[in-house]
């Protein structure tokens, strides 16, 4: 695997390789097993597999959460070595991904208005930046992203059919632990009582598919809330549309999700399920 440290460097030795399909997954590093499923996929799908492992500053509400993310660079290289990763873009400072940065003109519509939209304002903001940045410094053919960050990964998809980029944006499962629990770098900040208690949150979404279709949906969303609160601190359990995350009317017959996030002593936690 080679390393890359400048977009400088990255972009020279790209250009010096004969046309290849491209694979990318970009992280925020501390690598578990779901973003490895990832560039496995991508390296079954594509000739070229690059990851880049950037802590991005902009997507961060709070300061505390930027500082306490878990840095395990030495760890991370060898898991991507492990699985036959091509290239890892490891950035140096962030000066060097915001190098040639423009303005950016995406309509979302609800998209980045509703959800972590409301709890976390300007935070879909930094993501779109950042991840526009890395797409023109690779210049993927696909781009892989796990849909326990479901509306990202639409929000992603959005920005990149309204900027006519050639890249295929494509959502993979959520890779779950044996408890259910939804892997997540985050999951290295939880004790092991906390971890116990986080299990609740795919419980919850399970009872809610289970029960989607006896009682109406604000009624569900409320039951299920009620559920979380015994446990730890939730902030909206709610259920929409899988298309545009619009409120689910009596006459949609499309694919429907469950979201919830909830902070498990200090740690926020989301997860998501289809439900119907």
């Amino acid at each position: 695997m080679e390393i890359f440290k400048t977009q400088k460097e990255l972009k020279k030795h790209l250009s010096s390789l004969p046309d290849k399909t491209i694979g990318f997954v970009p992280t925020m590093g501390a690598l578990h097993r779901g973003h490895l499923s990832l560039l496995i996929r991508a390296k079954v799908e594509c000739e070229l597999v690059i990851c880049s492992i950037f802590v991005n500053p902009t997507q961060f509400n709070d300061k505390k959460d930027f500082e306490n993310y878990p840095i395990l660079i030495d760890e991370d290289i060898k898991q991507l070595k492990s699985i036959g990763c091509d290239i890892l873009y490891l950035p140096e400072n962030v000066e060097d991904v915001y190098l040639n940065e423009r303005d950016l003109n995406v309509d979302l519509g609800i998209l980045d208005k509703v959800m972590e939209g409301i709890n976390r304002p300007g935070h879909f903001n930094g993501v779109m930046r950042v991840v526009k940045l890395l797409f023109d410094i690779v210049s993927p053919t696909k781009a892989y992203f796990g849909l326990k960050d479901y509306q990202q990964y639409l929000i992603i998809k959005t920005m990149t059919q309204q900027l006519n980029l050639t890249i295929e944006v494509i959502g993979c499962d959520i890779i779950r632990e044996a408890d259910g629990l939804a892997m997540s770098s985050r999951n290295l900040l939880l004790t092991f009582q906390q971890r116990q208690v986080a299990t609740t949150l795919i419980k919850t979404l399970q009872y809610c598919k289970d029960h989607i279709n006896e009682a109406p949906i604000e009624a569900l969303e409320r039951r299920c809330l009620a559920m979380m609160t015994q446990y730890g601190e939730p902030e909206y359990f709610v259920i929409r549309r899988a298309d545009n995350l619009e409120k689910v009317t009596p006459d949609y017959t499309g694919e429907v999700r469950a979201f919830v996030v909830c902070k498990i002593g200090k740690v926020r936690l989301i997860d998501n399920l289809q439900v119907r």
